[in-house]
């Protein structure tokens, strides 16, 4: 089986598991969203928060350094990297439990201390099983990673509902990660055929530190980005309206967030496997940047169209006040989409240091401008401020990839053009078609997806047929053949 079919095979069991997760988790959230309050959905952003700014600093790097990793004593360095995994998991545990008084103390709701404590639980199994899932993420191998991971989320994601139900309110949003994870987590180890040896591996230590360095430097400042709003909100605002926001950004990143870690688990290996040679990997690069910006654009602006009608259905007239934000974050959820693969093709080509040094410039210009635009009290100037900077931190990563590979950056341009264009045509034609009622939503979406359509295969028939080329490359021999027939 071709590298292409590899990961074609690898893309489509996870776009599986993805758009079968994000189902069930659609379902749930609506149930949620009508039975919990807004101040619950900001608590647990808030705790998430404290462990996943400690994480970064022990753990990132590490299965990246796995998959990278080609050598004769592999299995000795897989080895050393699950104890030094174990070693810096245990590490950020005890660091979470000795701050979590102080956070829950700078918040003032005790309800914080105890959320902290289940999702810690699930933290700690979750980032053991990095080591099995880097094995199969490694031999692009995804079949039986993908079939557990479905199989314990769906109950994951049921059981909140249970719990809800049976009134163990904010809890309910937090219990599932400290029962059901621990279980996935043991699955993968076995059906991994990876069981740790004694020997530690210590003398491996300091090449996997070397290279995780940079891309723990990366994350963390990556995460004080990401959660700086989420800080900020919380802190100036209050927690009800941090519930608010919270909500418009998970349901901005509802197809980007199961859609692009499909490619970010996809992009190291493919890369890693053509790393010396930069013709090769420029010629992927373009192939993924095309076939992200075709699936998520088009997709992202449809819900930025119908955002009312969505959320007011799904989560019920309470969360009004989430469309607008919505509809403004999602503009820089379509533009992180596009540069999504950089990160791993800065860690596929041995050069995390890329990263690094970007993010290590962008945060503390992005904090000071969201600290500086908060003190004006302003929800929607800071959500419009916020997303505009995140969106020109992340179109510069195609200059940083352009120079990386000795590329052009108007060439990347070129590649994303036709289906830019259309998407924006095909907006403005459907915008004018009235909304409110379900008949009208499905209006908008046919002419919307119809233009596309005519627009890319009438006015850019050759970018249509690479796009198509590319799509059926990477599905299965089976499947391609079932189409041809069906055309």
């Amino acid at each position: 089986m071709s590298l292409a079919q590899k990961a074609g095979q690898a893309g489509t069991l996870l776009i599986f598991r993805k758009g079968y997760s994000a189902i069930i988790g659609f379902g749930v959230m609506a149930y949620l969203a009508r039975v919990l309050e807004k101040e619950d959905f900001g608590i647990v952003a808030i705790s998430a928060t404290l462990i996943t700014l400690i994480q970064v600093v022990a753990i990132s790097g590490i299965s990246e350094y796995l998959i990278f990793y080609k050598g004769e004593d592999e299995k000795r360095v897989i080895n050393a990297g699950f104890w030094l995994n174990m070693f810096a998991t245990t590490l950020v545990c005890a660091v979470v439990l000795v701050v979590t008084p102080y956070w829950t103390s700078f918040y003032g709701d005790e309800r914080i201390a105890y959320i902290v404590y289940m999702l810690l639980i699930g933290f700690f199994f979750n980032m053991l099983s990095a080591i099995p899932m880097a094995l199969f993420r490694k031999s692009l191998d995804y079949k039986p990673m993908i079939l557990i991971q479905t199989i314990f989320g769906t109950v994951s994601n049921v059981s909140q509902i249970g719990f809800a139900f049976y009134g163990f309110g904010v809890y309910s949003l937090a219990l599932p990660h400290a029962v059901i994870t621990p279980l996935m987590t043991i699955t993968l180890f076995w059906r991994s055929g990876f069981f740790p040896q004694r020997e530690w591996g210590i003398i491996y230590w300091k090449n996997i530190i070397q290279y995780t360095k940079y891309v723990i430097g990366q994350r963390v400042l990556g995460k004080l980005v990401n959660e700086g709003d989420t800080l900020i909100i919380g802190k100036f605002f209050g927690v009800e309206v941090l519930g608010v926001y919270n909500l418009a950004f998970q349901f901005a990143n509802l197809f980007a967030g199961h859609f692009l870690p499909i490619i970010t688990s996809i992009t190291l290996p493919v890369f890693a496997k053509n790393n010396n040679n930069l013709g090769i990997v420029t010629h992927h690069y373009h192939k993924m940047v095309r076939l992200i910006a075709f699936i998520t654009v088009p997709v992202i602006a449809v819900m930025i169209l119908n955002a009312e009608f969505l959320i007011t259905t799904i989560y019920g007239a309470k969360w009004i006040d989430a469309v607008l934000l919505f509809q403004i974050i999602s503009v820089f959820v379509i533009v992180r989409s596009i540069t999504s693969p950089t990160s791993g093709l800065y860690n596929a080509m041995g050069m995390p240091q890329i990263g690094w040094y970007f993010t290590l410039t962008f945060t503390p210009v992005f904090l000071a401008i969201i600290f500086v635009t908060s003190l004006f009290s302003n929800l929607l100037l800071l959500v419009v401020m916020t997303s505009l900077i995140r969106g020109l931190g992340s179109f510069t990563h195609f200059i940083l990839v352009a120079r990386l590979l000795n590329d052009k950056l108007c060439s990347v341009m070129r590649t994303l053009f036709p289906i830019m264009a259309s998407t924006t045509i095909a907006f403005c034609l459907a915008y004018f078609i009235p909304s409110g009622s379900p008949i009208y939503v499905v209006i908008r979406v046919l002419l919307f997806a119809l233009t596309i359509w005519f627009l890319l295969k009438g006015f850019w028939g050759k970018d249509y047929g690479l796009l198509m080329r590319d799509l059926l490359s990477m599905l299965p021999k089976k499947l391609r053949k079932f189409i041809a027939v069906l055309a």
